[in-house]
């Protein structure tokens, strides 16, 4: 029985062009699971509000982060499927959510391979509605036209061994320098997605803690699940740093307007930057691509807004010849993307299922 393999990720606009931007923002927009109010109301608020007067603004934000190869998210899934392909030896595809290449452009390939079964790879670490059951969804409705193929899942993967390990592996080099503060960022959701996603409908923010103490809901809360990330791997890397302490944060980045995750990751970058933390670290684990919101909104944007709140401080001496200006540094460790270890990992996950 001939298997196959499809790597599902976010998606992109064709081009960093405005047009292109307004054509991707309204497909992203008006998924159910992103937007989830009446569809009447979510097609008012994305073609007549949304799309029309967000799409030059985060054009020029597309334009920040734009590559020769095009879109980095887009690009590194890419090369990570062929080096997927050449480390199982099996037919593999890439696809994203939104936009190009579609996932029914993928599976028809597959398909058209004489593939029997489909293993797909969401690239979401956690469970989300707006993501990973986003995708899986889109992938059930799909496959109703290629009724003789079946399809296997790789679950979240949040508090997976290897997923950890490969964390890990890709920033270690980054903790030989001192630092005096390191951020823990992930997209931030609204708060009723986590009510919405606990099938108990009595756990997710019903009690103080509910994400410290384990509970069948945490299989879909992303509250509990980044938590769990993020206690993971400070145990793997040996910080010994409390979270949400003077070494270290958690926090959530990307939030829009209304009732959603906190505290915020760019608030959380400006309180430091002013309290005189020279050396701070922040990775985003909960993206394994690197995308708009690596690049633009935390590499670039971050960046800038740490060392413009920086409070310049002076090494103080007795000899005024001596005393130097502190240089603040702000350092973002990359996303998983192409990194070996991540690669023998998801390898490995593929091999497991077949």
């Amino acid at each position: 029985m001939k298997t196959g393999v499809l790597l599902i990720n976010t998606g992109s606009p064709e081009s960093p062009d405005a047009r292109d931007v307004k054509k991707y923002l309204q497909e992203f927009l008006m998924d159910e699971r992103v937007i989830d109010i009446p569809a009447w109301k979510r097609k008012l608020l994305v073609y007549g509000i949304i799309a029309p007067f967000r799409s030059k603004k985060v054009s020029r934000l597309y334009n920040n982060i734009w590559t020769s190869k095009g879109s980095p998210l887009v690009a590194y899934t890419h090369s990570l499927s062929k080096l997927i392909a050449k480390s199982t030896m099996l037919p593999t595809e890439y696809a994203m959510r939104y936009g190009d290449p579609s996932i029914q452009n993928a599976i028809k390939s597959l398909a058209d391979k004489k593939i029997k079964t489909i293993i797909v790879v969401p690239m979401f670490p956690h469970y989300a509605m707006s993501t990973y059951e986003s995708v899986i969804e889109k992938v059930k409705n799909e496959m109703k036209a290629f009724s003789d193929i079946k399809i296997k899942t790789i679950k979240p993967y949040y508090n997976h061994p290897d997923y950890i390990n490969s964390l890990y592996e890709n920033s270690k080099k980054y903790f030989k320098n001192n630092f005096d503060h390191i951020i823990f960022s992930y997209h931030s959701l609204p708060i009723r997605h986590i009510y919405k996603t606990d099938d108990t409908k009595n756990t997710c923010l019903k009690f103080q803690n509910c994400c410290d103490i384990y509970n069948p809901a945490h299989e879909k809360c992303y509250k509990a699940q980044v938590l769990q990330t993020t206690k993971l791997f400070i145990k793997k890397a040996k910080l010994n740093f409390e979270i949400n302490s003077k070494k270290l944060s958690l926090t959530y980045q990307s939030a829009m307007r209304g009732d959603w995750l906190k505290p915020s990751t760019e608030e959380k970058i400006v309180e430091l930057a002013r309290n005189g933390y020279k050396n701070v670290l922040i990775i985003c684990p909960g993206f394994v691509t690197d995308n708009l919101e690596t690049i633009e909104e935390i590499c670039i944007r971050g960046r800038n807004s740490f060392l413009s709140n920086f409070v310049s401080t002076i090494d103080v001496t007795n000899d005024k010849s001596k005393q130097k200006k502190i240089m603040p540094e702000f350092t973002f460790i990359p996303s998983l993307n192409l990194n070996k270890t991540w690669v023998k990992t998801l390898s490995k996950w593929i091999r497991d299922e077949i």
